[in-house]
């Protein structure tokens, strides 16, 4: 026996086989055990979501002698009459090659016949959308009014290429794009039978790459077992299919995060001579970015991507090394990249020069580089130091970065605040010598956005609570600690959990606990102006 392809071989036979359409089979389902069947249905949706397959099971259901719970039951004359073609009352019909006036004609003819063998005669037109004009027209008073025993079920990828006339005649079900999640677990199940090994991380590669389609999962997954004879490993499935994985696009975009364009340019070369395509790693390396701004914008990321968990993880983790600016700047820059590598006859130059300029910030003067460049200012002069260097001719201003892990604040005068009575100020004083544990279990816990927020701050008694102080530059994280109380519950449980004792956590900005009447510190790059407004032209200032 010749072999079969899996989406073939795998095709849904009752309701429940079609994957991701509950929507739509629990309704047909019901019509069917309630006898409410319509006329004329239109089944809309992407590639391989399940159209055709649900027309053909719903046209055996109708049929079907033994129909059980609104399914055929694929076991009497009438259902493998249709499966096998030898009953004719299921006629299917591609409308990309038979789409005349004529073809439509001969339709409306025979609909006047009762059917041969079966209760309905079923009219399965699919791509609806590629008849003509003329054609559309000849349909349109037999779908209005068509016999009692005939049904047609149309199917189409695109609807809107289908005249209102005709759609306000049908019942329109629309097809859902298939998840990850749902076509790894069909896959599951085809592996399970066929007894084919094949790893969690690389079925998910083949959910991810087949864009909501079941069909393209199948074939791949086709593709795949014909590579490797054995086990199918995340690798396999990548070289089959010419994408990058994971740990590549996460070590390129790490040299962006480390502005360090001689390693990025070197995996681009490893790139090339590995064979991959440079259009579709861009795709990859944009969708990349989108996942690591997703990672810093939602609370919890993981509902929206379609990844594994441990991905996730290491997504956040990544995501701490990069402003919202930067990854917005970066989507902005490869995605222009991309539009012109398309039409270029060297893509790589196109790719190597938009992560080159990635990299070296002054080479970019679009409004977001600026943006983020600003926020890196920002934050160097609140965590620097002002230091001033002379050479033969012009003294030169520049921003000396405090190399040490915490990057300790200048000392500042005593703030007042309320001093905490002596019972609560013991457990106080024990959380504060247990925070760098405290954290670290934050960071342990998975709760990497709350961990970012938290990696520069100073922790003290105040007011009877254990005050977490923010510079004043940290407004915004502040803001996303504060605002959000099952932060601060976390915390709590966290301290409670280690030092044994309940301690209440509140935060402050560094200004909030200035001495009362104490002038505010001028900025300091408002010092580097008047500097410079006093020396003149004599002095530049620079990004040490």
């Amino acid at each position: 026996m010749s072999y079969q392809a899996l989406y073939r071989k795998w095709r849904p036979q009752v309701f429940e086989d079609v994957v991701g359409q509950k929507h739509i089979t629990e309704t047909l389902k019901n019509q069917i055990l309630s006898q409410r069947i319509a006329h004329a249905y239109l089944f809309c949706g992407t590639r391989g979501t399940g159209k055709t397959s649900t027309a053909k099971i719903f046209s055996r259901a109708i049929n079907c002698i033994n129909s059980q719970d609104g399914n055929p039951c694929n076991q009497c004359e009438i259902c493998k009459g249709i499966m096998d073609g030898s009953i004719m009352d299921v006629v299917e019909i591609d409308a990309a090659s038979n789409n005349g006036v004529d073809n439509v004609r001969e339709i409306r003819d025979e609909v006047a016949y009762s059917p041969a063998r079966s209760k309905y005669k079923v009219y399965i037109i699919d791509e609806v959308h590629m008849l003509s004009t003329g054609a559309f027209n000849a349909l349109l008073k037999t779908l209005e009014e068509p016999p009692s025993h005939v049904l047609f079920i149309l199917a189409t990828t695109e609807p809107h290429k289908i005249p209102a006339t005709i759609l306000s005649r049908c019942q329109r079900f629309d097809f859902k794009r298939i998840t990850v999640d749902d076509i790894v677990g069909r896959l599951r199940q085809v592996i399970s039978k066929d007894r084919i090994n094949i790893d969690e991380q690389g079925l998910r590669l083949v959910g991810r790459v087949s864009d909501g389609s079941m069909r393209d999962a199948l074939s791949i997954l086709d593709q795949c077992i014909a590579f490797s004879k054995d086990t199918i490993k995340y690798e396999d499935i990548a070289a089959v299919l010419g994408v990058v994985d994971n740990s590549f696009l996460f070590d390129i975009a790490q040299s962006v995060a480390d502005r360090n364009p001689n390693k990025a340019v070197q995996l681009i070369d490893q790139l090339v001579m590995d064979g991959r395509d440079i259009i579709h790693f861009m795709d990859d390396f944009i969708e990349h970015f989108r996942n690591l701004l997703l990672c810093k914008v939602l609370e919890k990321p993981e509902n929206v991507l379609e990844l594994a968990q441990e991905t996730v993880l290491r997504l956040k983790e990544q995501s701490i090394n990069f402003t919202q600016e930067k990854i917005i700047n970066c989507i902005k820059v490869l995605s222009e990249a991309h539009s012109t590598a398309k039409w270029a006859t060297s893509p790589r130059i196109i790719l190597e020069i938009a992560v080159i300029k990635l990299c070296q910030q002054n080479l970019d003067t679009s409004t977001e580089s600026l943006l983020d460049r600003i926020a890196e200012l920002e934050y160097k002069l609140a965590n620097g130091v002002v230091a001033v260097k002379m050479d033969e001719k012009v003294p030169v201003v520049g921003i000396k970065e405090d190399n040490s892990k915490q990057n300790k604040l200048p000392e500042k005068k005593p703030r007042t605040v309320k001093k905490a009575d002596s019972s609560t100020h013991i457990e106080i004083n024990k959380a504060l010598d247990l925070w760098p544990e405290i954290i670290n279990e934050v960071k342990r816990m998975g709760k990497l956005a709350l961990y970012g927020h938290l990696s520069d701050v100073k922790v003290e008694p105040v007011e009877g609570t254990l005050g977490i102080i923010f510079k004043n530059s940290s407004a915004t994280n502040k803001l996303m600690v504060s605002s959000r109380s099952e932060n601060i519950e976390l915390l709590e449980q966290v301290i409670e959990k280690l030092s044994g004792n309940p301690v209440k956590v509140k935060c402050f900005l560094e200004k909030e606990l200035e001495q009362n009447g104490k002038a505010s510190q001028e900025d300091m790059l408002d010092q580097l102006i008047r500097l410079k407004d006093e020396l003149g032209d004599t002095m530049q200032i620079y990004d040490e």
